[in-house]
């Protein structure tokens, strides 16, 4: 009787210990907001507008709109997937497409081809959220030296993808559930020939 309370008492323990990192991975929701790798860009220089505070997985349309003179007038707009298109009308926002990703967050490089100071803000299709505005100038004196106002070589462009991987935490859990439950399996193997060996005797 009491070997099978002591095994029962260690499954139950492996059980709870187990269980301890599911617990532990959920994370509050972010707070929405917006913002822009770089401020001030030269004409057609990408840079990453980041939203977050969107529902997990959401899609989202992000709208540029354009506010002073030259961009008034009409630019090419790149970003993600979208199509480039022209803005022919005063204060006529371009609509850009993304979808978060499981934390709610979304990232996409956009491109501005006419000089100008542009409004970005995002708006997550199922929850309604909005996150922005946040401002972008492309200036015009940028424009032949990368986005380096010194006119040195111009930075490098990663991509703004989110690093999707496993983290150390998930992998350092992984192997402590493996181990506890090589350590239950192996007492249970003991348990079981000690009372064959008793039994015998």
């Amino acid at each position: 009787m009491k070997k099978t309370f002591a095994a029962l008492a260690l499954a139950g323990a492996i059980a709870l210990i187990g269980s301890a990192p599911a617990m532990a991975a959920t994370y509050p929701a972010l707070p929405p907001q917006a913002a822009v790798s770089d401020g001030t860009v030269g004409p057609g220089e990408t840079f990453i507008f980041r939203g977050q505070g969107f529902r997990p997985f959401e899609s989202v349309t992000i709208f540029v709109t354009p506010g002073q003179a030259p961009a008034s007038n009409g630019a090419t707009f790149t970003g993600g997937t979208a199509v480039a298109g022209v803005i022919p009308v005063f204060l006529a926002p371009q609509a850009l497409s993304a979808t978060a990703d499981a934390q709610g967050v979304v990232s996409l490089p956009i491109s501005i081809s006419e000089a100008g100071t542009y409004s970005i803000t995002a708006k997550g299709n199922e929850s309604g959220i909005t996150v922005g505005p946040v401002t972008v100038t492309v200036a015009a004196s940028l424009a032949n030296t990368g986005g380096n106002a010194a006119g040195g070589a111009p930075l490098a462009n990663t991509g703004g993808l989110a690093n999707t991987g496993a983290d150390s935490g998930l992998v350092l859990w992984t192997l402590v559930g493996a181990g506890a439950l090589a350590a239950g399996a192996t007492s249970v193997v003991v348990v079981r020939r000690r009372a064959k060996t008793e039994a015998a005797a």
